[in-house]
């Protein structure tokens, strides 16, 4: 039998085309795509399309900041350094599984560090402050009895706080002379400045027209607005530089992916704003109040909490602007120095965690270590009894690391 070549050339071409076309059928559609554990992503600095030079916000004109670039991905910065695979509890944090200690029985609210390393909480049973120290140790930081405190904002040297209750009343008590003021009830949202000589605030009223930002002396006295907040009053964050340059931020959204981060200062200043690639912005100031820590999510992270930082002086807002390469949220990371942060990180978070950030309650944390100024994050210890980690607090020796557990707001210990 005659072999009919030219037709056999022809069929093995066609099944060679229909395998290559499944081929990439599947490839493109089907493949079960293997991503790496941690994405790291860096800015270029590399400018895409035209931005507007100035902007007019609440009839103030601000500069947009030049240092718009996307992020790209780049596997060779920004590494993560695993430092232990030990399975057993180690008593010091070295990278594994690490023992933690609980140093409180009861509820422990409003945690705050000392200038001495120790801390001073609220406690909800029986309405007194206490300081705690790191042996655990327990002492009454005043014998005065506040019920029902709903919020504690403490001043620079831990000698004043203002107190605030579910009914909206507000006081400040200064614990080393025992007196105390009361300040409006439509005041909210406080912070002291850093010299502790004026406190920031919000004032609300019935009237938009009569919503403030402002600042005022400690008793109160002497409000000087910053800003009419109108109906927006949610979208600005009082946070107080250390510097004492910036008294509040204010984020509105740009799109689904990007917000605009204005810095509001003491003296009508038109500081340049900031474009940030995400929503719910989240910013904590660096210790010498020149860089920024925030959080945004968006939809090229799945709407999961992504960490940044930024240049954040009045000259320098958005420079250097570069994602971290960590799903958390700002508030869940603290200073030890200006270009050291330890941050509490999720083990897994679902998509769209990061519009609501109470499903994180659920899942335990993981602790880093990062370095701004390398961009190398450590991982240092996965806390022993699957905690879930807030108001992380670290002592100025770095030895030994406080944090409280949000779940039953006890305050436990790592050593470091």
């Amino acid at each position: 039998m005659n072999l009919d070549w030219k037709k056999l050339g022809i069929m093995a071409l066609f099944l060679g085309a229909v395998a290559l076309f499944a081929f990439f059928i599947y490839y493109f559609f089907f493949r079960q795509f293997i991503t790496p554990s941690e994405t790291v992503v860096t800015n270029t600095n590399q400018t895409t399309g035209q931005l507007p030079v100035t902007i007019n916000i609440n009839g103030r004109i601000y500069t947009v900041n030049s240092n718009t670039g996307l992020p790209v991905t780049n596997d060779n910065t920004n590494t993560i350094i695993n430092t232990s695979t030990n399975n057993q509890p180690s008593e010091t944090a070295s990278g594994g599984l690490t023992t933690v200690n609980e140093l409180t029985k009861t509820p422990s609210l409003f945690a705050i560090a000392t200038k001495n390393g120790q801390v001073i909480y609220y406690n909800p049973a029986d309405g007194k402050f206490y300081t705690l120290s790191a042996d655990g140790d327990i002492k009454e930081f005043s014998d005065e009895v506040f019920f029902n405190v709903s919020g504690a904002i403490w001043s620079q040297n831990r000698d004043k706080a203002i107190l605030e209750y579910p009914d909206g009343s507000n006081i400040i008590y200064d614990f080393k002379t025992k007196e105390q003021l009361t300040l409006p009830q439509h005041w909210y949202d406080f912070t002291f400045s850093p010299t502790d000589q004026q406190i920031a605030f919000k004032s609300g009223a019935l009237d938009p027209e009569n919503r403030f930002l402002a600042v005022a002396k400690l008793d109160g006295s002497q409000p000087i607005i910053l800003e009419n907040l109108n109906d927006q009053g949610d979208k600005f964050n009082v946070n107080w530089s250390p510097n004492q340059q910036m008294v509040a931020t204010f984020t509105q959204g740009k799109d689904l992916d990007k917000s605009e981060v204005y810095f509001v200062g003491l003296n009508n200043e038109n500081f340049k704003y900031m474009l940030v690639e995400g929503r719910d912005f989240r910013g904590q100031w660096s210790p010498t109040g020149d860089k920024m820590v925030y959080s945004v999510y968006s939809s090229n992270n799945d709407f999961k909490p992504q960490l940044w930082v930024s240049d954040a002086g009045a000259n320098t807002i958005g420079n250097n602007r570069h994602s971290i390469g960590l799903e958390t949220w700002a508030d869940k990371c603290t200073f030890s120095s200006n270009s050291k942060l330890y941050c509490a990180v999720p083990n897994s978070l679902p998509v769209g965690a990061g519009m609501n950030s109470l499903v994180a309650n659920s899942t335990a944390d993981k602790l880093y270590e990062i370095n701004l100024d390398t961009g190398a994050k450590t991982l240092i210890a996965n806390p022993d009894g699957d905690h879930t980690m807030s108001n992380i607090i670290i002592n100025e020796n770095l030895n030994y690391l406080m944090f409280t557990d949000t779940n039953n707001n006890k305050i436990y210990k790592i050593n470091l």
